[in-house]
This record gives C-alpha cells, structure tokens and sequence, in this order.
C-alpha cells in the first residue's frame, strides 16, 4: 500500500520525472515513479493515489494510450501531460474524464494548481482563499 497522500509520476523523460518528483515531495507527498506503461497500469489498479500525472504518449505494448484505461472513478484525479498541443487530444482527455491537461514540459506553478484542484489541497497547505 502506498503512503498517503501519495502521487503517481508516469513520464518517459527522466530528467523531467525527476524535477517534478522534487516539487511533489517538496509539497509533502510521497511519489511512485515508472516510465513504463504496465507498471503505470498496474500502480493504477492496485493503488489509490491523491493524483496521478500520466504522460499521454505512454502507450501499452499494443500502441494502446495507457491514460485510456484510467476507470472514470479514477480519471478525476488524473492530470495528463501532453507535448503536442493537439486541441482533440485535449477535449477527448476531458471528456473521458481527466482532470486537467497540462502541457510538457510543464512549469512549476501549473503542476502546484493541477495537483492543488485534483487532490483539494497540498499537505501542510494553510492558506484560506
């Protein structure tokens, strides 16, 4: 069982992984990291995660998108991260359900505002609005 609030980072480019993985704990949550389209799929059936950010070109050995096969229950907390700025891609992601679309490389203060708006709040998060 992964800790709570726990994030699951899903990216191919490792150097981005790793630079959002530091703001995420930096926030206070502790992450899972793959780059692998079965374990994406696997973490996502086995665990409950405060948020999930996909990379929307992970695909399955069957060139099948893994964000795809997000359940609807789940779909909402996942924030899905796109290189291509294809409009379709983006209004098809939020028809399905996914939270929010960012774009890749992201910058910092939209990933904090994409996980803030998935999960409710950030741990240790005091401010009133």
């Amino acid at each position: 069982m992964t800790p709570s609030p726990s994030v699951l980072l899903s990216l191919r480019d490792r150097a981005l992984r790793e630079e959002i993985d530091g703001w995420m704990r930096g926030y206070g949550y502790e992450t899972c990291l793959t780059a692998d389209a079965e374990e994406t799929i696997t973490w996502l059936r086995q665990e409950r995660f405060s948020a999930s950010f996909l990379d929307s070109g992970m695909e399955r050995a069957d060139g099948g998108a893994v964000w795809r096969l997000v359940r609807p229950g789940t779909a909402r907390r996942v924030v899905l991260m796109a290189r291509e700025r294809n409009q379709d891609l983006w209004f098809e992601a939020l028809r399905h359900g996914v939270a929010t679309v960012l774009p890749l490389p992201p910058v910092e203060e939209m990933v904090r505002a994409a996980l803030s708006a998935v999960s409710g709040s950030l741990p240790g998060d005091t401010r009133t609005y």
